[in-house]
């Protein structure tokens, strides 16, 4: 019988390898999971396969549409028995993607160089979350490896998701409100100064509206050139500002106190931050690293200062559940049922819920807020070019008097 040679974890998760001499391929895996080991990868010994030579590197940046198909892939590969070198293989000749592919290839030469999957993974920050890692670290030491990549892909999809809402219902408002500044300028600087001429030329006595628009007009053409410095100036300045502490700090509370989208952003925040820290949990990760990671990962200044008083609180030796109670950002109703999950022993399972009841009330929101948002841009889009044709259209009366007497 040929001779195999294999690497493995063992149940504390360090690396091992060895030799077995098997009948064939299943028959190695067999052996190594009666020892209480987890396969990485088994070749025949006597011919030993040459890798493609894919260049390899770290730190590559992929979609998040492609991580979650890596993980998928890489899950349900496992889940049937397939060695994780050998799922890697099979990703890499399937890729399409060069960046893809590269970073996959880059993944397998890390596990043949004996390293392990999460730290092959943290090569890639920029592609692999920290909650992401985490989870595939915690399916090492607990062997629950397709389970937890099957939690990590529904977790970074659900994510996906309603950023992809958030983002579609801050679009639409978006793109009306810039038509609607880009029509306004259009009709004051180019249309309504060939009204002015006429209007000069007939001494018609002109309306109060008409007049306010021609000294808007007026100013808009003759002091473009400051008015664009000065745009672009403040753009710049502002996006400066905001990289700050204290700019950062100011646009974050204004997200979370704006008219209609201040409880969309805190439902937003809170249940990304409450799905993390529960996955986590759920997975056997400690609390602590659990609440820091949804502090090092939450994008609010404001819920990150949440999240780092509570894990002081923790460290302190009190429960998740008081800083919470504390927050104006949670709910009352939110932070009774994770005290209640602690007292329980069922915080992850718990958490996940509120996470997923917090969720689905976003979603609504978003839809209910979309639904009214649509026709409101079109009055005030109405309301903006129709009182600027009115006014344009006013001196009309003025001058037919004129020219009639």
């Amino acid at each position: 019988m040929p001779n195999f040679t294999y690497t493995a974890r063992d149940q504390s998760g360090q690396p091992v390898a060895g030799t077995v001499t098997a009948a064939n391929v299943a028959e190695v895996l067999q052996q190594i999971r009666s020892e209480g080991r987890y396969p990485v990868s088994v070749k025949p010994a006597d011919e030993p396969g040459q890798p493609a030579e894919i260049p390899t590197g770290a730190n590559i940046k992929i979609s998040r549409a492609d991580v979650i198909q890596f993980s998928t892939q890489l899950a349900v590969m496992v889940e049937t028995g397939v060695t994780l070198s050998e799922a890697l293989d099979c990703i890499v000749k399937q890729a399409e993607k060069p960046s893809f592919r590269t970073l996959v290839s880059d993944i397998a030469s890390q596990l043949q160089a004996g390293n392990s999957l999460s730290v092959a993974l943290s090569r890639h920050p920029r592609s692999f979350p920290r909650l992401f890692i985490a989870l595939i670290r915690a399916s090492e030491k607990s062997g629950m490896l397709p389970k937890l990549l099957h939690r990590a892909t529904e977790y970074l999809r659900d994510e996906q998701q309603i950023v992809r809402k958030v983002k579609g219902a801050l679009t639409y408002p978006a793109i009306m409100f810039t038509f609607a500044v880009t029509t306004t300028t259009f009709l004051l600087t180019f249309v309504l100064p060939r009204f002015t001429i006429i209007y000069a030329s007939k001494k018609a006595a002109l309306p109060v509206p008409t007049k306010i628009l021609m000294t808007v007009s007026d100013f808009l053409v003759g002091h473009w050139v400051g008015l664009l410095v000065g745009l672009v100036v403040a753009v710049v300045s502002l996006a400066v500002y905001l990289q700050t502490e204290s700019g950062a700090r100011g646009w974050h509370y204004a997200q979370l106190h704006m008219p209609l989208f201040g409880k969309l952003y805190r439902k937003l925040h809170l249940s990304r931050g409450l799905r993390m820290v529960g996955t986590m949990c759920g997975a056997g990760v400690n609390l602590l690293d659990c609440v820091t990671t949804a502090h090092d990962l939450c994008p609010n200044t404001h819920f990150r200062d949440l999240w780092k008083r509570a894990g002081e609180d923790i460290q302190a030796g009190r429960q998740l559940s008081e800083p919470l109670f504390e927050s104006p950002l949670v709910p009352r109703s939110v932070s009774q049922m994770i005290f209640s999950a602690e007292k329980s022993g069922k915080l992850g399972s718990v958490m996940e819920q509120v996470a997923g009841f917090a969720e689905e009330e976003l979603k609504e929101q978003i839809t209910s807020m979309t639904r009214y948002i649509e026709p409101l841009m079109i009055v005030l889009m109405g309301l903006i070019i129709g009182g600027i044709s009115l006014a344009l259209l006013l001196p009309i009366f003025s001058i037919s008097k004129v020219m009639a007497s």
